[in-house]
């Protein structure tokens, strides 16, 4: 009789332990600061210079610690609602804090006033999102 009740105790403990195990390994969600920029070139700019801009700003990623995640491309979208925009990019920051160090920060500066003369149209977005 001892056997019998002490059988399912043991795999009660079990259940328990690999329950707990899968509760403390799952990761809680953190609210992460999203800044998407979306542009279009002038038509009369070369896809040479293009590329170029496209990789001043991703090398953005590598110049300001804060930028956590950097992604993004061209538009390769076929429904037909971009509105001419042809590149989106996605920057997360942890923080506000983190943005307030990239806006103004010099290598984002530099990006700018050397690629913003180069495009048509330029929007930016920024939310709250989860890691």
């Amino acid at each position: 009789m001892k056997k019998i009740i002490q059988m399912p105790l043991a795999l009660l403990v079990i259940l328990l332990a690999l329950l707990s195990i899968s509760f403390a390994t799952k990761k809680e969600k953190k609210a992460v600061l999203r800044h998407v920029v979306s542009f279009q070139f002038k038509d009369e700019i070369s896809a040479e210079r293009r590329a170029q801009a496209v990789k001043d700003f991703l090398d953005l990623q590598h110049r300001i610690p804060e930028i956590k995640k950097f992604e993004g491309g061209e538009n390769i979208s076929e429904e037909g609602y971009d509105k001419g925009f042809t590149h989106c990019f996605v920057l997360t920051f942890e923080d506000e804090e983190g943005r307030s160090v990239y806006i103004p920060h010099p290598a984002h500066i530099e990006v700018a006033k050397k690629n913003k003369p180069l495009m048509k149209d330029l929007f930016v977005v920024d939310y709250w999102g989860e890691e």
